[in-house]
């Protein structure tokens, strides 16, 4: 394991690379692509929430002058979208389904055109409430979700119902989360190709160009090689890019149908159709707790509204079941997870990937419990935690964990034992614990990454990964890594992605395995194009390979820095040598293991809130963040990370929701949905614990998702300390909590009395 000490760039402040082209307006997105003969398109979507389409009438909007191709599911009967959704079915399912489409000249054309086209419905009933379609005898949806369960996962550790009889303490407690959108910087937009001799290209914003180009190409029967995926600057991922949406085949089935390039993208109302974001769910928890403080066992009980058709949630359930044992020590556990069919939207998750929505009600339930018991909910933590060395239930190994150093370090600068139970009325402090994987192995056959590096006659050097950079700023990581091993500064490399037919394997930036998996296949490339320059370098010195150091732009021998060249002039030498090669590396990284991931970052936050009594609105004040991310490859990219998923994590909890009405969406606006403004973000307080990950490129973890699974549970355990009673539905919206505060029969008054089970370890 390298030593910090002998680091030259990671671990310093970096700034972004595309952070002057991103600020200047240069940076090209989707919606600035502009083709020779670019047709616009606009959908013709349903009206009502389930009804059997009897006939669609597109005569008028095909005499439209400037109208060049309309599509309906004449035009692709076998086009599915996902594993139950034809692309234009016969009988729609939720408000918003594409009945028709069509493209024209402009897009106040295609507008026009989408309005004159006819659909004539016969109405069915329809369900919009998740909990009414699991009422036995209610209408079947789907004939492949009997029951309309679409999905169900069910797992058992151990043996529960010995462990909850000789559990001293048991709680049972319903959470539920409400429906969300993604809200991207980038509204959804595609624009598709399909006239290069049947060859398709695709430029959309994308988590996954692989994931992508394989789902359109087994849409039109094409192979791989066929698809070519365009992925620019994206405006934000949040887990929400990560497959084709329908707007992408309609987009494509247009253009093949019109010969011409169609552009596809959301406008208004739109934006909040075409998202697949979080649906509503129901969390149901029941632990048990020994008398020594211990937490013995973990059931639950998890179901989430899929919307009108399945595609891929089924990852909701296999995250949130290992998620039970990745942060406690337990003897055992029982889960099931059902994913139900509604008429509403199709839905997936928002950021957090399912676990911090799930984490807003268990942590807020492992909380009372502590109280219950008459823990200090730190110290029930840091008897529970688990720690490096750790293997849990299902087989994952932690060979690096700073969770109890996370717990401690915030807690301590929190002030946590001068506060807790010590505040004035209304007044609130909580806290709360995460894990995340950087990657996913078993998700997919494989969780490969390549990465090739081609280095110029004047050290200059192009990096080529297929990572998507969504904002997050794994660009600069990546030329980060690079420099570090071949002795040059991040400046020195360009970092070229998006395309598909020049960009290598990568299996795309979710599951956060950007960092770890690309990061190290990174320097494999890296190394293998510094092996070349160092066998010249090496029979220059006179010196064995192994001695040759690469710093600072520099080449010497070690121990002899008086003797160094510039690493452009080797680089030059080696053009010219009697071989005269050209610097190239490649590279890539698959995980080892049969499934599961090398690793997982920890988390700890703690938030201190304050409530208003007469209006129910909370302010957070504070949260102080401290992540274990293994190494920071950029400490200011690092800071910058958790205060977007405080503010995200924050966003979710109080503000963020999609009114639904029988499938409806009532707010579908950014000015009617809500998100908190600048003056309403807290200060946040970072503390970047670094563990050293023995697998971590230079021993880095993610940072990009694992913040916000600890923000939700820290802001809803302050809340209900507060005011005295936990409130059990998400967003924590002003009346909620009233209407928290008049079930409960007195004001809050104080904490129960706490044993102090770690005496020595108590925070100040």
């Amino acid at each position: 394991m390298v030593r910090k000490a002998d680091l030259t760039v990671v671990g310093r402040d970096q700034p972004r690379l595309d952070g002057a082209a991103r600020l200047t307006g240069r940076a090209e997105f989707t919606d600035d692509v502009r083709l020779p003969g670019m047709l616009h398109a606009k959908v013709v979507r349903s009206p009502l929430p389930r009804a059997r389409v009897v006939n669609v009438d597109t005569s008028a909007a095909r005499r439209l002058p400037g109208v060049r191709a309309v599509v309906t599911r004449e035009d692709a009967p076998q086009l599915a979208v996902g594993l139950h959704q034809p692309l234009f079915d016969t009988t729609v399912n939720y408000i918003g389904q594409e009945v028709a489409a069509v493209a024209a000249l402009d897009e106040a054309t295609a507008a026009e055109a989408a309005a004159l086209v006819r659909v004539e419905y016969e109405p069915l009933p329809a369900i919009t409430d998740f909990e009414a379609a699991l009422v036995e005898g209610a209408a079947q949806l789907h004939p492949k979700a009997p029951g309309n369960v679409a999905w169900e996962l069910a797992e058992v550790h151990g043996d529960p119902e010995r462990a909850f009889a000789e559990s001293a303490f048991q709680r049972e407690d319903v959470y539920y989360t409400n429906p969300s959108h993604n809200c991207y910087a980038e509204f959804h937009v595609a624009v598709a190709d399909y006239t290069a001799g049947g060859r398709l290209t695709v430029w959309t914003p994308s988590q996954s160009a692989l994931l992508f180009q394989k789902a359109l190409a087994a849409g039109f029967g094409l192979s791989e090689g066929q698809v070519r995926m365009m992925t620019l600057h994206t405006g934000g991922g949040f887990t929400g890019r990560s497959a084709v949406r329908p707007h992408h085949f309609v987009a494509a089935l247009l253009s093949r149908k019109a010969g011409r390039p169609v552009k596809l993208r959301a406008v208004a109302d739109e934006e909040f159709i075409m998202c697949r974001a979080g649906g509503r769910s129901r969390y149901r928890f029941r632990s048990g707790l020994g008398a020594d403080g211990r937490l013995k066992v973990v059931e639950a009980d998890l179901a989430f509204d899929s919307g009108a058709y399945v595609e891929s949630q089924m990852i909701l359930t296999t995250l949130t079941k290992s998620y039970l044992h990745l942060l406690y020590r337990l003897e055992a556990t029982r889960y099931r997870g059902r994913l139900v069919c509604t008429n509403n939207l199709p839905y997936y998750f928002h950021h957090g990937g399912g676990l911090a929505q799930m984490q807003f009600g268990w942590g807020q339930h492992l909380d009372a419990l502590a109280r219950d018991a008459g823990l200090d909910p730190v110290e029930f933590h840091l008897l529970n935690a688990v720690g490096k060395g750790h293997t849990t239930m299902s087989g994952a190994h932690f060979a690096s964990c700073g969770l109890a150093e996370c717990i401690t370090k915030a807690a301590r600068q929190a002030g946590w034992g001068r506060k807790y139970g010590r505040l004035p009325k209304y007044r609130g402090i909580g806290i709360g614990i995460g894990a995340m994987a950087s990657g996913a192995k078993g998700v997919f056959r494989h969780d490969t990454s390549a990465a090739f590096i081609k280095i110029a006659e004047d050290g200059t050097m192009s990096l080529f990964t297929g990572l998507p950079d969504m904002g997050q700023s794994s660009h600069t990581a990546m030329a980060i890594i690079a420099a570090e091993v071949l002795g040059a500064r991040p400046v020195d490399i360009t970092v070229i992605s998006g395309d598909t037919d020049v960009a290598p394997l990568d299996v795309g930036a979710f599951s956060q395995r950007g960092t770890f998996n690309t990061g190290n296949a990174v320097i494999a490339a890296a190394s293998d194009a510094r092996a070349q320059l160092a066998k010249v370098a090496a029979e220059r010195f006179g010196v064995k390979i192994a001695q040759v150091v690469f710093r600072d732009r520099q080449v010497w021998p070690k121990g002899a820095p008086g003797q160094a060249i510039a690493l452009k002039q080797l680089v030059h030498d080696t053009l010219h040598s009697r071989e005269g090669r050209y610097v190239m590396g490649r590279g890539f990284y698959n995980s080892p293991k049969a499934s599961g991931t090398m690793a997982y970052s920890f988390g700890a936050q703690v938030a201190e809130v304050s409530v208003d009594p007469e209006t129910g609105v909370v302010t957070v004040e504070r949260v102080v963040a401290a992540h274990d991310v293994g190494r920071a490859l950029n400490p200011r990219i690092v800071e910058g990370q958790i205060d977007g998923q405080v503010f995200s994590g924050l966003s979710q909890a109080l503000y963020e929701e999609v009114l639904m009405e029988d499938g409806q969406a009532l707010n579908p606006s950014r000015l009617d949905y809500r998100l908190p403004r600048s003056f309403e973000m807290p200060a946040v307080e970072h503390i970047i614990v670094e563990s050293n990950d023995p697998y971590g490129p230079f021993g880095a973890k993610e940072v990009g998702e694992g913040p916000i699974v600890c923000t939700m549970q820290a802001i809803a355990n302050a809340v209900a300390h507060a005011i005295g009673v936990p409130v059990t539905e998400m967003p924590m919206t002003p009346s909620r909590v009233l209407r928290a505060m008049a079930e409960r029969r007195e004001p809050p008054a104080g904490d129960p009395p706490l044993r102090h089970l770690l005496r020595g370890r108590r925070l100040r």
